[in-house]
């Protein structure tokens, strides 16, 4: 499966948690399994959130 990144910020700005939540809500929206379609990444003091290919063509298309 290939990930984009959908959102990237430093760690000391955001709550990961509230970032995967809405990610995850997006997902359902499309009617697709959040834990299939978000992925959360920290690193470096940034906090990346990913999204399936598959999630990303349904955002591109609203």
């Amino acid at each position: 499966m290939s990930w984009k990144v959908a959102e990237s910020y430093p760690l000391k700005d955001v709550d990961p948690a509230e970032l995967r939540y809405k990610w995850e809500e997006i997902a359902i929206d499309m009617a697709l399994i959040p834990e299939l379609n978000v992925r959360v990444y920290i690193e470096d003091g940034i906090v990346r959130i990913e999204v399936s290919e598959e999630l990303w063509d349904c955002m591109a298309g609203i």
